[in-house]
């Protein structure tokens, strides 16, 4: 009986029992799995970018290459293998000495140009000569 009998315990010395919460469990067990799926799509998405670049780097050097040999090919193809090609297409191949004549008519003059009414745009004109001059061509002599 004396076993049976229990002592009061002070309130400062009584041991807390720790109720488990199968909410809190559940919750914990949640943010985990969430954390692991950020985890994982970062790591594939790191993964994508990396293929991409990769493919993205090999594609520029494939059109790099691709231009060498074109520009390679347009070195190595003479004018008399390409004039039947244009005779094909119906193309005559240039004449350096080819001369085009115009008629006076189809030519302005600079001084009826200059001499123009003032209008908005020939101010604008003359204000855009003004800043940025004329560009003028060079002749293969002048080289």
């Amino acid at each position: 009986m004396i076993r049976d009998m229990r002592r009061s315990v002070p309130s400062w010395g009584a041991v807390e029992v720790r109720v488990v919460r199968p909410e809190l469990w559940l919750l914990g067990i949640v943010v985990i799995a969430l954390l692991l799926v950020e985890v994982w799509q970062s790591s594939r998405m790191a993964a994508l970018s990396l293929a991409l670049g990769q493919h993205r780097t090999a594609l520029q050097q494939a059109d790099a290459r691709l231009e060498f040999v074109r520009a390679e090919h347009e070195r190595r193809t003479t004018r008399a293998e390409l004039a039947p090609v244009a005779d094909d297409l119906g193309l005559a191949p240039l004449d350096a000495n080819h001369v085009v004549v115009l008629p006076s008519s189809y030519l302005v003059d600079d001084d009826a140009v200059r001499s123009a009414p003032g209008t908005v745009v020939a101010w604008a004109e003359r204000a855009a000569r003004s800043i940025v001059p004329d560009a003028m061509a060079r002749g293969r002599r002048d080289r």
